[in-house]
């Protein structure tokens, strides 16, 4: 039989048979011929009805799989007396307890079960809301139908009703009405009774309002045919009807029911007998809110009376007496009215639950509606909780395994023969599986079928003992065009996989957030596990429902292209958390998934957020490709597996990368308190630790795991990935951590690849291992092992073993719930050592002290001795042609302004001897080294520090010694380092600012000359290092807070050319063609000076031009003017030396202006006055000051500016013609060379950023300026492309990130923020002509500079070093200051 033959076969025989359709459950209808018995499901969807009344997804699912549903009427809301939540309190009251709101209204003419609160409130808000009884129904929904759209609240009658059409059984209210005084006269009974005698729906109700007739309204029910039972609620003897209010009413009650079980056997017991009558369920006032009788009968005799004498009669009778009762309790009535509302509420749905439990129980005759055909009963749990949630897919799998015997490959175009088998599986069945194999009580919420394939997957489910509950079924009318999931897998003969194709579109297709939001309220889950099939929208629903919960979220990939849905397009889905309020906390893709969420989260914006910066900030990434290579391969280093993994970390703070044959990699941010940050057998998978005083990050774990097993004969790939996490998630949702758990993942996989099921028998052979890894249980075998080894005198003994298995139990996915034995333990108190005087020293160094920097600097008189303008007098200007002056002796060079006056310290002779024999004296020593036992045998790497082979334990003041040693053998020092060390010292010349006389000479002419150490003119070095800098805030683009704080109150004499703040200190540097430079302690609040100066300095003869701390700790301060030679400041020891030429390179510099210091304190660089062949760029090394390489960039017209890498080992070089080439120092080579984009005459270049490209230094962003007023900024990840070979490349002509044409006059001035946010631009040539941009957005602030903002002509410009200030110096020789605020 062909094919399409076969198809209309199907199509024909069709309605005979069950639709299943699929979304995140499984909703079953079924259709018969006509005469056939129908469900009621199917009676109130039939087309009539249908048209008509509107059910939502969410109460239809539960009906139809006979889930707990409630009843609730709107009119209590609509009048909006109890307040406007009241509907939203209502449902949160039946889903808490296991349950399914249904609200009862009708809405813009439409009769709708399973109202929104939001259509609630509408049409509380909106006027002309009417009372809906069994009356008024036809009437507001035809009314809607002729296009005039009336709102409803439905009342107990018109609510029954309408539950009844839609098949809800148990219906919970506050009163009901009944029988008004006088009524046997005016016939004003309420609709309530009536619809009791013909609507089968149990009604549970405080007994009715309390100024109603009781006596004749219990006989008119009787007449009626309608059960009336009230809850005995703890009493015995007599019950009493209750009276709304009041407990008793003095009415005896026709009958007694003790349980909810009891109420829901009636219940069903009507149904099966064909009953149509409905059921009274009266539960009295909780007894703490109850009114006594006599006290509230005197207030409804008078509102009685007053209605009756005002005319309020019928409908209006009603709510009148209840606002006058309001009145005359003084909002008494209101709380007990609220409070016995609740309390029906609830037993409704404790009745509801119960009624499930006994549909479940093989009721599968009961009819309801007329009957139940062979309508499926989905078994509901006694207990819906479970740790683990799968919202993945079920889906009917089908392995095609190619069985050529003569082997090879299936081919193309043709048939080819093939073992065919067919399973379920998905990650919904999948991953469910091997969770349900170790007993955690886990549900699921896949999306399902269609026809047999349905039927199939239900059976199967069943067979395999999964709870089916929360599969939805999915109804073919309401979504046609829905199929169940299916999965086709073509294999190889080995079983590899060639091909698969895969229908998933039923999860795209179909969303139910309500109903996914009551699931997880009703399991109650520690994981959510969100398959990738949702589609962005519904994965992004899923992890924010899950995230309101409080539910932890793990993300299956799936497929390459479906992992990219995680970080799909940012609008319409809710947001993406970062560590530490992360909204994905683990996820488990392969390599490529892993690239492609990459990808995707960099296309998309999501590594260009500031909260992602901040978390990517506080890792201290720099320069890591060693410790990658170090903790995984070079093969996964190059492919980009850690990095990738690294920028993704802050929205998933776990990742497992699966590797094949080749492992698993383990990526995962520590907390500050992570017990492996402390741990001996975990130091050595530590990437990074993090110093930034980020409160959450405290490193990052990274761990390559090897294959535990490599499998030979592979039966089948398919369900492997899903096996892996659902042992991993299981594990973790006992209690165990993550990296005690992979290797147990990996031998789930394993057993998933021997068996052709995609569920392995054998997967419970692993429930051991993972109880081994519980909470508490590793700790305790993990404890015995210490303490075995300390016995064995390998290690010294723990004074507190109880503290260390506290710190090991400590895991970002440990268990909530400890063990009964670990809590009976009493803990031992922990026995902490007083601090030492060096401990206390140390702790006030690093964390400083109670007294403020601004305290410590003024609290000292003379700190700064005599300073006055005596060196503004003294200054001469520099002839740019002055010759001669490299012969000129530094002592009539330089004056230093310093204070106090006198001598410089003298070191003592024995110390000097001391110092000779054994080398500089440590800068901080340990006081508990001495007591510290380190083992040299017991690691691998530190027994070559033993003397002997019987050698292990030294104490740490000897391991210190030989670390040292050793570390002195693989670098011995350079010969000139040696020699310099041989070389006696030469005579210190001091000058006769410094000394007060000039009388001093010396022999050579370019001796060196000193100062006062920084720490002399500072004091309290401790109190300023231990200064904490602000916390790390985020910017935001458009409009930044910037306010201007007190200015440098020292006016330079030129225009200012440099600045340059201290890596450490809140120090400013700045210079001037005066030749003079200033540091300037940076307090704007210091009194009586703001930003006092530290000291000055004046270069007689040199017009500075650059001068610059040497990073990364600001200890020497670099010189250069347009002259022959440069100095440099050494600020520890106080000694100013001057370098007058580079050797072999003299010619190259006629002056040392154009100077630059890489960030790592090597190298230093220097533009070479040649231009032959372009311009040449020279490296020296900081340390001997010696040439070690050039850079020849062939630019016509030279070198315009370069730009140290952040890594220090290389340097990006712009051409005057806007060439630009990214030079290596370590090769000594370009790496590439590209062409700014436009670009009219190169100025100046500058980076910033971070985790940029390491293979050109790591920064994030480079901008170049032109002569044309324009700059251009690029994000260097896009400098970099891939040729035909796979290599990577540098493009030549990239495309700029962004233009910034602000500014009209050439750029002459720009400077990134150390953090990457800000990037400032400027023009000397303007007044005014300052610009800054917001980083990464690229969007330049507009709300500053304003008309008002003092700026000047721009000379220099310079960020803090937390980033949180802004100094700009101008031609008239200011700086003035801008405080960066949050």
């Amino acid at each position: 039989m062909k094919a399409s033959r076969l198809s209309v076969l199907l199509r024909q025989s069709g309605p005979a048979h069950s639709q299943l359709r699929s979304c995140p459950s499984i909703r079953h209808l079924t259709r018969g011929r006509a005469g056939q018995r129908r469900t009621l499901s199917a009676a109130a969807g039939s087309n009539v009805i249908r048209d008509l009344l509107q059910v939502s997804s969410e109460v239809s699912d539960a009906i139809a799989n006979d889930k707990p549903v409630v009843a609730l009427e709107s009119t209590i809301y609509t009048h909006g007396a109890l307040g406007k939540d009241l509907a939203r309190e209502h449902e949160d009251l039946v889903r808490s307890a296991g349950g399914i709101p249904a609200i009862v209204a009708i809405v813009d003419g439409v009769p709708k079960v399973g109202v929104s609160t939001d259509e609630i409130l509408r049409m509380i808000e909106e006027e002309g809301t009417a009372k809906a009884s069994r009356r008024d129904i036809s009437y507001l929904v035809g009314m809607g139908l002729a296009g005039r759209k009336i709102h409803g609240g439905t009342t107990i009658a018109g609510t029954m009703l309408l539950a009844r059409l839609a098949g809800i059984r148990v219906f919970g209210t506050g009163g009901l009405g009944g029988v008004h005084r006088g009524g046997e006269n005016s016939m004003d009974i309420s609709a309530d009774l009536t619809e009791l005698g013909r609507t089968r729906v149990a009604v549970v109700s405080s007994g009715c309002k309390g100024f109603l007739d009781i006596p004749r309204t219990l006989e008119y029910l009787e007449t009626q045919g309608c059960l009336v039972s009230t809850f005995a609620d703890g009493r015995t003897g007599k019950i009493d009807f209750p009276a709304f209010w009041a407990r008793d009413s003095g009415v005896k009650s026709p009958s007694v029911t003790y349980t909810e079980k009891e109420a829901a056997a009636i219940i069903l017991a009507q149904e099966k007998l064909g009953i149509e009558s409905g059921m009274l369920f009266a539960n009295p006032i909780p007894e703490a809110f109850g009114v006594p009788a006599k006290e509230m009968q005197a207030h409804i005799e008078q509102a009685v009376a007053e209605a009756e004498q005002k005319g309020f009669t019928g409908s209006a009778n009603t709510p009148y007496i209840l606002q006058r009762l309001k009145e005359l309790t003084g909002e008494r009535a209101v709380v007990a009215n609220k409070a016995l509302v609740r309390s029906n509420i609830v037993r409704a749905t404790n009745i509801a639950v119960e009624l499930s439990r006994l549909l479940s129980r093989g009721t599968s005759s009961v009819t309801f509606a007329s009957e139940i055909g062979n309508k499926p009963i989905v078994p509901l749990r006694a207990d819906s909780k479970a740790d683990i949630l799968v919202a993945g897919s079920v889906a009917v799998d089908l392995s095609c395994d190619y069985s050529n015997p003569k082997g090879g490959q299936p081919q193309a175009h043709t048939s080819n023969p093939a073992s065919i088998s067919q399973s379920i599986g998905g990650v919904g069945h999948n991953a469910t599986s091997r969770v349900l194999r170790f007993g955690n009580g886990n549900t699921m919420q896949p999306a399902d079928t269609q026809y047999s394939a349905g039927a199939t997957v239900l059976s199967a489910l069943r067979a395999s003992g999964l709870d089916s509950t929360y599969v939805k079924k999915l109804d073919w009318l309401e979504h046609p065009g829905s199929r169940t999931a299916q999965y086709v897998a073509i294999n190889d003969g080995s079983k590899n996989l060639v091909m698969a194709m895969a229908d998933m579109g039923i999860f795209t297709q179909n969303l139910f957030p309500e109903d996914w939001k009551s699931t997880i309220k009703a399991t109650d889950p520690k994981w959510v596990v969100v398959d990738a099939n949702w589609g962005p929208k519904g994965i992004r629903t899923w992890i924010h429902l899950a995230g309101e919960h409080g539910s932890k979220v793990a993300f299956e990939p799936v497929s390459v292209e479906k992992s990219k849905s995680l970080f799909g397009s940012q609008r319409g889905v809710p947001t993406m958390g970062v560590f530490p309020h992360q909204s994905v906390h683990l996820s488990s893709p392969n390599t490529y998934e892993l690239s492609a969420m990459y990808s995707a989260a960099k296309d998309n914006g999501y590594l260009d957020s500031s909260d992602w910066f901040e978390v990517i900030d506080s890792f201290g990434m720099r320069g890591a490709r060693d410790q990658f290579v170090r903790l995984t391969s070079a093969e996964l280093t190059d492919a980009g597996v850690p990095v990738q993994s690294i920028q993704l970390l802050p929205y998933i703070p776990t990742l497992i990368t699966k590797l094949g044959s080749k492992g698993a990699l383990l990526t995962t941010v520590l907390g500050k308190d992570d017990p492996r940050l402390r741990d001996r057998e975990s130091d050595e998978f530590i990437l990074t630790r993090s110093f930034d005083g980020n409160p959450a990050v405290g490193g990052i774990y990274m761990r390559l795991f090897p294959t535990v097993e490599k499998v030979e004969n592979i039966v089948s790939v398919n369900g492997v990935g899903d096996t892996f996490l659902g042992v991993l998630i299981s594990g973790l949702a006992q209690g165990g951590r993550v990296d005690r758990l992979v290797d147990v993942a990996q031998r789930g996989a394993v057993y998933s690849l021997k068996c052709a099921e995609s569920v392995s028998k054998d997967i419970s052979k692993l429930e051991g291992e993972l109880d081994k890894y519980k909470t508490g249980a590793y700790e305790d075998l993990k404890l015995s092992t210490f303490t075995k080894r300390n016995n064995s005198g390998d290690m010294a003994q723990p004074q507190d073993p109880d503290f260390i298995e506290d710190e090991l139990s400590e895991s970002p996915f440990s268990s909530d719930v400890d063990s009964d034995d670990a809590s009976s333990k009493k803990k031992p108190a922990i026995v902490l050592q007083d601090k030492d005087s060096d401990e206390e020293d140390l702790e006030r160094l690093v964390f400083g002290s109670k007294v403020s920097f601004g305290d410590s600097l003024f609290k000292t008189s003379g700190l700064f001795g005599a300073l006055d303008d005596k060196d503004g007098k003294e200054i001469e200007l520099a002839d740019a042609d002055t010759g001669g002056l490299e012969d000129v002796d530094d002592v009539d060079l330089f004056m230093i302004d310093t204070a106090p006056r006198g001598a410089a310290p003298q070191v003592p002779a024995a110390a000097a001897a001391k110092r000779a024999e054994e080398g500089d004296p440590a800068a901080w020593e340990d006081s508990d080294d001495d007591r510290l036992g380190i083992s040299l045998a017991t690691h691998t790497r530190l027994r070559k520090l033993r003397l002997t082979e019987a050698e292990d334990i030294v104490s740490g003041t000897e391991y210190s010694k030989r670390l040292r040693q050793r570390y002195l053998q693989l670098h011995p020092a350079p010969a000139w380092a040696k020699e310099a060390e041989a070389r006696p010292a030469k005579r210190r010349r001091r000058s006769s600012a410094s000394s007060g006389s000039s009388g001093e000479s010396g022999s050579e002419s370019d001796g060196d000359i000193s100062a006062q150490p920084l720490e002399e003119f500072l004091r309290n070095v401790k109190g300023l290092s231990g200064a904490a800098g602000p916390k790390k805030r985020r910017l935001r683009p458009e409009t930044i807070d910037i306010q201007r704080t007190r200015e440098v109150s020292d006016k330079h004499l030129a225009p200012v050319e440099c600045l340059s703040f201290h890596p450490e200190y809140p120090v400013l540097l700045s210079a001037s063609t005066a030749s003079v430079l200033h540091l300037h302690h940076i307090a704007p609040d210091a009194h009586p000076v703001p930003n006092p100066r530290l000291t000055s300095v004046q270069v007689r003869g040199v017009d500075v031009r650059k001068a610059e701390f040497l990073y990364p700790e600001g200890d020497k301060i670099f010189i250069g003017g347009r002259r022959k030679y440069f100095h440099h400041w050494d600020l520890k020891s106080g000694i100013v030396q001057k370098t007058s030429q580079i050797q072999g390179h003299r010619l190259e510099h006629k002056t040392m202006e154009r100077f630059k210091l890489s960030p790592c304190g090597r190298y230093m660089a220097i533009v070479a006055s040649t231009r032959k062949g372009g311009g040449i760029v020279n490296i020296l090394s900081v340390g001997s000051l010696q040439w070690i390489a050039a850079a020849r960039l062939s630019s016509r017209n030279g070198v315009a500016d370069f730009a140290w890498w952040s890594t220090g080992n290389g340097m990006t070089i712009l051409g005057r013609d806007g060439q630009v080439g990214e030079y290596s120092v370590e090769s000594k080579s370009f790496v590439g060379l590209w062409r700014d984009d436009g670009c009219i005459g190169g100025i100046v270049i500058a980076l910033g950023g971070h985790q940029g490209p390491a293979l050109i230094g790591d920064d994030r962003w480079v901008a170049v300026g032109s002569s044309s007023g324009i700059t251009n900024i690029y994000d260097r990840g896009g400098l970099l492309a891939m040729d035909s070979e796979k290599n990577i490349v540098i493009r030549e002509t990239p495309t700029p990130t962004r233009v910034f044409e602000q500014l009209v006059t050439p750029v002459t001035v720009l400077a990134f923020s150390p953090d990457g946010q800000l990037l400032a631009f400027g023009s000397r040539e303007k007044k005014d002509a300052l610009r800054l941009a917001h980083l990464p957005s690229c969007t330049v602030y507009r709300n500053w500079p304003t008309a008002q903002t003092p700026l000047g002509r721009i000379t220099a410009v310079a960020f803090g070093r937390e980033s949180n200030l802004l100094a700009v110096g101008n031609d008239t020789g200011k700086i003035r200051l801008w405080e960066i605020r949050n």
